[in-house]
């Protein structure tokens, strides 16, 4: 028994709890569990000391922040992406329409891919951008012209 007591005084065990419980009864909070936590963690403060509890928070923060740049960068490169699929589509419905435009006038027989027209290219293309790089209209060098 007196190890025990000497320990306890040593570390001023008992004078701690004595005043952590006098203030809970002086103030009888709702969560009283709570309460002497707080009490234990600021006595700990006050003594410069960090618990395994505040070392382990300070883990998770890092860990939380870590994992939210991440995340923040996966919705940057998701948004991206996204972009780059709405134009793919944009340009996908106008070579749609080209290409029904050119079968609709007879140009869609020959092998070779029929010139669009000027209404037919978007605003940006030339007819040879807006084939793919394909040499397009009866211009017989192959490779890519002056357009």
């Amino acid at each position: 028994m007196a190890a025990t007591e000497a320990y306890l005084e040593k570390h001023g065990v008992t004078k701690m709890l004595d005043a952590i419980v006098n203030e809970l009864v002086s103030e009888k909070p709702a969560d009283p569990i709570s309460f002497l936590i707080n009490g234990l963690l600021k006595e700990a403060g006050k003594r410069g000391q960090e618990p395994a509890l505040l070392q382990r928070l300070v883990e998770l923060k890092k860990t939380l922040l870590s994992e939210q740049a991440e995340a923040s960068k996966t919705l940057d490169e998701k948004a991206k992406l996204s972009a780059e699929v709405d134009k793919l589509a944009y340009r996908i419905k106008h070579l749609c329409k080209a290409l029904d435009t050119a079968e609709a006038n007879g140009g869609g027989g020959g092998g070779g891919a029929a010139a669009p027209s000027v209404g037919q290219v978007p605003v940006g293309h030339t007819a040879f951008s807006w084939a793919g790089g394909v040499q397009v209209g009866g211009g017989g060098g192959g490779g890519a012209g002056g357009d």
